[in-house]
């Protein structure tokens, strides 16, 4: 149900729907795809299929990431939690960073951990493990799981920013999700200081 609304809101998109053309149908599978393997397996891996698509159709990053966040922004609506919306935005990281930068790991395969003393973003590891990472949101008070502090702590906020590796527009695209969902469970948060506490402390800058 939640590919199928993500199509329904990617169908109202010109760009998107320039870019795919007839492969809507197909963009639907590998939707499909990313969702079984991050609620049903609940694992990550880079998503082959949509990496595909996306090559195949000529996706730029704006494109890239306005699809991720129609699919977050359908998956959101079906209040799956913070575990799953965590997995489903580590894919479509992993995704944006094969398909936009060099080096990424290839197409389908599980991520494993691996220890690399001093590599750059060694905290990504937390996403390729399949022990959930500390600090998780706690929904409906969307409290810290690891400090009890509002979420995303100072450390999460830290650890964030490794995980993605330095994709910033997809880690926007991820908390823009989250504040959907406390939005919805703090009716009574003002919307200026949600923004702030979701996004405000991103860097301006590419990290």
């Amino acid at each position: 149900m939640a590919s199928a609304e993500a199509l329904r809101r990617i169908a109202e998109e010109t760009l998107l729907t320039g870019l795919l053309g007839i492969r809507m149908a197909a963009l639907g599978g590998s939707l499909r795809d990313v969702l079984r393997v991050a609620l049903v397996a609940q694992r990550l891996a880079t998503p082959a299929r949509l990496i595909a698509l996306c090559r195949e159709s000529g996706f730029g990053p704006d494109a890239f990431d306005l699809l991720g966040h129609h699919l977050l922004g359908a998956l959101v609506g079906y209040r799956p939690g913070p575990d799953a919306l965590v997995r489903v935005g580590g894919a479509l990281g992993l995704a944006r960073r094969e398909l936009f930068t060099s080096g990424g790991p290839p197409s389908g395969e599980p991520v494993r951990v691996r220890a690399h003393p001093g590599r750059r973003n060694s905290a990504a590891g937390r996403y390729r493990s399949a022990k959930p990472p500390e600090h998780l949101p706690s929904p409906p008070a969307w409290t810290c799981t690891g400090c009890g502090q509002e979420w995303p702590c100072a450390v999460k906020q830290s650890q964030l920013l490794a995980e993605f590796g330095g994709a910033r527009a997809a880690l926007a695209v991820y908390l823009g999700s989250c504040l959907l969902a406390a939005a919805r469970d703090l009716p009574g948060l003002p919307l200026a200081r949600a923004r702030n506490r979701f996004l405000g402390w991103l860097p301006r800058r590419p990290f």
